[in-house]
């Protein structure tokens, strides 16, 4: 899937709308990440955990494949390994979440949003 329109958005801009996107949607459902958490420290496997296990699995290719575009069209380093940077973008919202459940500011994991999204872009992104 490769970017072909000028009107298109950059997929290196798509990323960081999903981050923001992902962050607000914790912020206005602070309960889901309480949820999963419980689910996922079980050792058995529910249907729940089965389901977050495609679900992540999608969303990893998702992400990779926007890091591709953004390789091919210059915003990425061809270098970057895209599947590791698939799972780290998902753990940057992770960090953030468990950060906010932690200090008990689930409301402002939006104020940390858009300083973790620069940080990861900064290591992905090529040198113009």
């Amino acid at each position: 899937m490769i970017h072909s329109s000028p009107s298109d958005p950059s997929p290196m801009k798509s990323l960081e709308a999903m981050f923001m996107a992902d962050v607000a949607y914790v912020a206005c459902h602070p309960n889901i990440p309480r949820i999963l958490l419980g689910t996922l420290v079980t050792k058995e496997k529910s249907a729940l955990k089965l389901m977050l296990e495609a679900f992540v699995r999608r969303y990893e290719r998702r992400i990779s494949c926007l890091i591709e575009e953004a390789q091919q069209c210059g915003e990425v380093r061809a270098t970057v390994d895209k599947e590791g940077a698939a799972r780290l973008f998902i753990a940057a919202i992770q960090h953030l979440v468990f950060r906010a459940l932690v200090a008990d500011e689930l409301s402002k994991i939006r104020e940390a949003a858009p300083a973790a999204f620069t940080s990861y872009r900064r290591c992905l992104e090529a040198i113009q």
